[in-house]
């Protein structure tokens, strides 16, 4: 039987970053779509997380990349349980 136990969610961390101007401005153009077609107040900072989320979630090179780092993490733990044992 395989346990898949829920993360805890982390608290947000803070990035500061800075964007060229035009990709600003564009930002601001996306967001106020976002906000324009929601009906709802929308703010960059929202946006921004969504669009990060939504690329690295849906980039396959990324995605395949993790499951083997996450892989070769878990074969190295169970090789050092079983010298544990031994």
């Amino acid at each position: 039987m395989k346990l898949k136990l829920k993360e805890k969610e982390l608290p947000p961390v803070q990035l500061r970053l800075a964007l060229p101007a035009a990709s600003k401005r564009m930002l601001d153009r996306y967001v106020a779509f976002v906000g324009q077609t929601s009906g709802r107040e929308v703010v960059a900072r929202e946006v921004a997380v969504e669009m990060l989320e939504h690329f690295m979630a849906s980039d396959r090179d990324f995605r395949q990349w993790q499951k083997l780092a996450q892989e070769s993490v878990f074969e190295s733990h169970e090789s050092r349980i079983e010298k544990a044992l031994r």
